[in-house]
């Protein structure tokens, strides 16, 4: 169908290595760039289980009601800030990636994805 937009997904795989830490790999259909994907990963490193994701998925959810834009929530390794309406600004701590944007429909997707994954692999 011509001029339709395609919905990005979120996938979440659990890597397990040697050291037996468990950290959730994203992609995303269509695949996006790296860095956007990279910037996800950190930004997930500090929502390591099912009821962190559903802590950080509730206060996202609360400040866009109450703010609709011009606010931050981050993580132990990244930041979310929500600089419109319409889109989401990923911003690094560490040097692990690019600041980026991503549409704000697509992170709020992304997350409640992410939550579902986590709480899936906790059952």
């Amino acid at each position: 169908m011509a001029g339709s937009v395609v919905r990005a997904v979120w996938t979440f795989t659990l890597d397990e290595d040697e050291d037996e830490d468990e950290d959730w790999v994203p992609s995303r259909e269509p695949s996006g760039d790296e860095n956007l994907r990279r910037a996800v990963e950190t930004l997930l490193l500090g929502i390591a289980s099912a009821q962190a994701a559903q802590t950080y998925l509730a206060a996202w959810c609360a400040d866009s009601q109450r703010w609709e834009s011009d606010f931050t929530l981050a993580t132990a390794s990244a930041a979310a800030e929500r600089v419109s309406p319409g889109v989401v600004r990923l911003i690094d701590l560490y040097g692990q990636f690019e600041d980026c944007d991503i549409a704000a429909d697509e992170f709020d997707a992304m997350l409640q994805d992410y939550a579902a994954a986590a709480r899936a692999a906790e059952s």
